[in-house]
């Protein structure tokens, strides 16, 4: 009887545990002390941000495959749809930002030692307010919470979508105020620094941490939000004509990476993995996460 109750307890705490956790999505070893990634090495670039799906056809580019790749890194980008050139979006470890109040190297105001090195830099729009801006694409496996850390010139104008693999990112074409959502890609923000406005109104230039993007809405679709258990992709698009710099990124998920990566396993064999997500050669003493056939469970052994 004792040891029923014991094991009812344990099971108790593991389950509180479980629907609390929050991991990092990137790896320890890349990220700050504070779990921030940040674009300042040649080799974490390589390692997590790649393109988005796009395809060229003999008129240039065809927007009907301007989406998430889901089989592509974490970090995607999408130019920005300005004809004829679309201006590319790009990482790079070596380019400044802004500092604080948004100068630049080179101008009388700009602050020395302020301004971070290494970033995204998303491609501008065409004109303040222009929903063709350069994209950042997150590809996530799962979601708890997500933040960014940028820097411009000018004031932040942006828009924030959920979107569909397949399915063009810039179209909102689900029904309008419906909920559940129902279309394949949907319009969550509008504009960036907690105004509630109609149209992409953001705050001063400098630089901007930017928290809480999991769950901000400004009254479109109330009640969608990209935490998740399974995979949801967000897009973060440029709507001025300014870059943006996205120095830094930190998501947070309800299960370790590596766990999530089992997904990825052949079906049909068990495997057998730690709690922190190392893969394991059979089941040990303790908590085991086991899983066969597309489906993940806890063992106590």
């Amino acid at each position: 009887m004792r040891m029923k109750k014991i094991f009812t307890l344990v099971c108790f705490a593991l389950a509180t545990i479980s629907a609390n956790a929050q991991y990092n999505l990137f790896d320890a070893a890349d990220c700050d002390a504070a779990g921030w990634l940040w674009f300042d090495t040649e080799a974490k670039i390589a390692k997590y941000v790649g393109n988005a799906t796009d395809k060229q056809d003999a008129n240039g580019f065809d927007w009907e495959n301007y989406t998430v790749n889901p089989n592509g890194k974490y970090i995607q980008l999408a130019y920005a749809n300005i004809s004829p050139d679309y201006p590319e979006s790009f990482a790079n470890e070596g380019i400044p930002g802004t500092d604080a109040a948004g100068y630049v190297e080179g101008e009388e105001q700009y602050v020395e030692g302020q301004a971070k090195t290494g970033a995204i830099v998303l491609a501008g729009a065409s004109a303040m307010m222009s929903t063709n801006g350069g994209c950042l694409i997150l590809n996530l496996p799962s979601c708890s919470t997500i933040s960014l850390f940028m820097s411009s010139e000018s004031k932040y104008m942006a828009r924030i979508y959920m979107i569909t693999p397949g399915y063009n990112l810039t179209v909102d074409d689900s029904e309008a105020g419906s909920n559940p959502w129902t279309g394949h890609s949907k319009l969550i923000y509008n504009g960036i620094n907690f105004v509630p406005s109609k149209m992409l109104n953001g705050g001063s230039a400098g630089q901007f941490e930017l928290t809480n993007i999991e769950s901000m809405n400004n009254g479109n679709n109330t009640g969608i939000s990209f935490q998740s258990e399974n995979p949801v992709y967000l897009a973060f698009q440029n709507c001025n004509k300014s870059y943006i710099y996205i120095h830094g990124i930190k998501v947070t998920t309800p299960t370790p990476a590596g766990i999530q990566q089992i997904a990825a396993e052949a079906n049909g064999a068990v495997q057998v993995y730690s709690l922190d997500g190392r893969k394991l050669q059979g089941t040990v003493r303790g908590l085991n996460i086991i899983r066969q056939n597309g489906v993940t469970r806890k063992v106590i052994k």
